[in-house]
């Protein structure tokens, strides 16, 4: 795969135990120190371009969408202190062209209805060139007032109660189709 890749716990957020890995020597030890946080790792390709993120969840049964983030580390990558000590920019919404938007959107909601998500996602992207790649599904999203999801809740003009709303509406009618369905 060659350098410079990224190293991390499979099972972990937050960046806790991700590494950029520059050069060879420092694989080895990277490995190390995200296995202190899992019992899996990960070792990923690294591809240069900007970093996105785009949140989405069900409302009354249908998919929403929420407006993109752009994230503008200002370290080497999105990392622990780049997400909770102000060390990043994040942009919502995102500066990209309607066409970009809407791709992206369009993947978002197709990727949360081919895993089967419920509840408040957020799926992460790099954008290479004219390509978007998918990086990662995050089921648990963080919920702070200065996180990502929270942030998207906002631009699409929900206050951070509606955006809890949704997600318990969504899954008190999950239950009660449940219920229904065992009687």
């Amino acid at each position: 795969m060659g350098v410079p890749v990224f190293v991390k716990p499979n099972k972990n957020g937050s960046s806790y135990g991700a590494s950029k890995v520059n050069a060879s020597d420092q694989l080895a030890g990277a490995i190390e120190h995200a296995f202190v946080y899992d019992d899996e790792v990960l070792v990923e390709g690294f591809l240069k371009g900007t970093e996105f993120s785009n949140g989405v969840l069900r409302r009354n049964g249908q998919v929403v969408v929420l407006p993109i983030t752009e994230i503008v580390p200002h370290n080497e990558f999105f990392d622990f202190k780049a997400k909770y000590e102000n060390q990043s920019q994040e942009i919502t919404p995102a500066r990209l062209t309607p066409e970009q938007t809407a791709q992206v959107q369009a993947q978002t909601k197709l990727i949360y209805e081919a895993l089967g998500c419920r509840g408040i996602c957020r799926f992460d992207y790099i954008l290479v060139g004219d390509t978007f790649f998918f990086l990662e599904a995050n089921t648990i999203p963080g919920m702070s007032e200065q996180s990502i999801v929270p942030q998207q809740a906002r631009a699409h003009g929900w206050s951070i109660t509606e955006l809890l709303d949704a997600a318990v509406e969504e899954a008190l009618e999950r239950q009660a189709m449940k219920l229904s369905v065992g009687n």
